[in-house]
């Protein structure tokens, strides 16, 4: 059994290597990110830098619910600006632009424009507060860490390994211990 798996394995990366993933959509400096790009037409997806994105997050420029009713699709360009984070299972719909230095909330699906510096959650996604309200807010919580100089990696698309994430949570461990015992 674990032979096949291993089969499998090498058979999946020999095809990985020979056929490339090719990257149909516009996007900036950052190319691994954890959001699933519309497959029927991501040339109308456009992402800025910075982009970063939690797991299970889409991004889709087409409507089929009108296929049914008149053999159409509905197709807008989504725009994506800079410094954008996507929360897990978020979605953002056709039509759809996000300013710059915005944050998407998990699970919020977002059906209008997010203008920029906004924090928008829910379904469907309203405005929450500013970025930099929202930042001030954790500050407050004292719930902001700060990452491990590996986490740098992301801004020249490599993977974070299992080294980067122990290293990080063995911080954030020792620093909620600290602040527990002097508080």
């Amino acid at each position: 059994m674990q032979i096949i798996r291993l089969i499998k394995k090498i058979i999946k990366k020999i095809k990985r290597n020979l056929y490339p993933e090719k990257i149909l959509y516009k996007i900036g400096n950052v190319k691994f990110h954890n959001s699933k790009i519309d497959t029927l037409i991501p040339q109308f997806i456009e992402i800025g830098e910075n982009f970063v994105s939690a797991p299970d997050s889409l991004i889709i420029a087409h409507d089929a619910s009108l296929f049914v009713h008149t053999g159409m699709y509905r197709i807008e360009k989504v725009i994506i600006g800079d410094n954008v984070f996507l929360g897990a299972n978020a979605i953002i719909l056709p039509g759809v632009k996000v300013g710059d230095n915005s944050i998407i909330g998990a699970g919020s699906v977002v059906t209008k424009e997010v203008p920029p510096n906004t924090v928008v959650a829910g379904n469907p996604a309203k405005k929450i507060c500013t970025t930099q309200e929202y930042i001030k807010k954790c500050k407050i919580k004292k719930c902001l860490f700060d990452a491990p100089v590996s986490f740098n990696k992301v801004w020249s698309n490599k993977r974070l390994d299992e080294k980067d994430i122990i290293e990080f949570q063995k911080n954030v461990i020792n620093r909620m211990k600290n602040y527990n015992e002097n508080n």
